[in-house]
Parts: structure tokens; C-alpha cells; sequence
């Protein structure tokens, strides 16, 4: 009886440790769950604060850069100021308007030149990178690379001013373009000066 009674005693003991043992660990895996709950949703909250100050940033760079092309549009009696990036920046393969803006009469010219692949256009093109500032008078005669000439022409563009955009890990990131459906009216040293003051802001 004694023997028997031994081993029940044993047996309950062993039983007992196990489950406190199961316990144990169960609590643990618990608690380290937990902790990387905690840290996965710190990591999500401070994901999220950091988009919402990119994005705010990214929607006041854009007002910022339409109200300067706003500027322009009245300061030089331009029909139609945009900005004409190359992307992708580095590698530039096409040529894209992002921001533009037009006078109620002037035809857009952004959906003419979305994702307009470089090549077509690559005399104008390599003309954008090397020159600091343009001031066309005459498309017709000035603009040797037909296409680009064709673009013009087919939203009513007969006079162009043109200042270069680059910063410094790269020579060309866009250029400004400022587009008469007329004559230009502005005088090329002070087009030059506000073209100068609107790609530094």
C-alpha cells in the first residue's frame, strides 16, 4: 500500500511540475507575443506619422510650385507655364509634364507630352540639357527638331522661353518652359531674371 501510495505521490508531483512547467512557458509565449504586438504596432504608428508628414510635405511642395508657375504665368503674360521632367531621375527614358498651368483659352499641353519616350524628341531634348535659357521667338525657325516643333505647333505655340532646372548630384531635372500663343511681350533680361528667381524657390 505504501509502494502504491509512493507512486501516486510521484506521479501527482510529476503531473503538478508539468503543468506548472506549462504554465511557465505558455506565460512566457504569452508574454513575448505581446511584446512583439507592442513593438510591431509602435513600428505601424510611427510608419504612419512618417507618411502623413511626407504626404503633407509632398501636398505643400505641389501648392508651392503651382504658385510659382502662377507667378510666372502673369509676370511674363505667358498662355501656358509648365515644368517637363525626365524620368526615371538618373536614367531618363521619357519626358512627362507634371504641373502646368494655362490661361482659360490655351490648349494643355500635358496630355501631349505624358511619358513621351526621350528619343522622339531627342534633338529638342539634348538642346533642354545644355542650354541654361532659351528665348524663342519663333518656333517655326528656331526649333529644329520637327517633332518637338509639331507638339508646339499643334497647341498653338508660336514663342517660348525656356530655363533649364538642375540640382547638385545632377546637370538636368526639368526645365521650365513659359509659352506665348503670341509674340513675347517681356523683354529677355527680365524674363531671364524672374525664369532665374522661380527655379531657385
Amino acid at each position: 500500500i505504501t509502494t502504491i501510495t509512493m507512486e501516486m505521490d510521484w506521479t501527482s508531483i510529476i503531473a503538478t511540475a508539468m503543468g506548472t512547467i506549462s504554465t511557465i512557458v505558455c506565460a512566457w509565449f504569452v508574454y513575448n507575443q505581446h511584446t512583439k504586438n507592442a513593438r510591431t504596432d509602435h513600428e505601424i504608428e510611427k510608419i504612419k506619422t512618417e507618411d502623413k508628414i511626407r504626404n503633407k510635405r509632398r501636398s505643400d511642395n505641389a501648392m508651392i510650385i503651382y504658385g510659382v508657375l502662377w507667378e510666372l504665368l502673369y509676370a511674363t503674360k505667358a498662355d501656358r507655364v509648365y515644368i517637363v521632367q525626365g524620368h526615371p531621375l538618373g536614367n531618363e527614358e521619357f519626358l512627362t509634364i507634371y504641373f502646368e498651368v494655362k490661361r482659360r483659352w490655351a490648349e494643355p499641353m500635358k496630355p501631349h507630352v505624358q511619358k513621351m519616350k526621350m528619343s522622339e524628341v531627342g534633338k529638342f531634348a539634348a538642346t533642354l540639357a545644355d542650354n541654361q535659357m532659351m528665348y524663342i521667338k519663333d518656333i517655326d525657325t528656331e526649333i529644329e527638331d520637327r517633332y518637338a516643333q509639331s507638339i508646339f505647333s499643334a497647341c498653338g505655340t508660336e514663342s517660348v522661353i525656356v530655363k533649364k532646372l538642375s540640382d547638385n548630384r545632377h546637370d538636368w531635372v526639368g526645365s521650365i518652359f513659359c509659352e506665348f500663343t503670341d509674340k513675347i511681350e517681356i523683354p529677355e533680361d527680365e524674363a531671364q531674371e524672374l525664369l532665374r528667381k522661380a527655379a531657385t524657390d
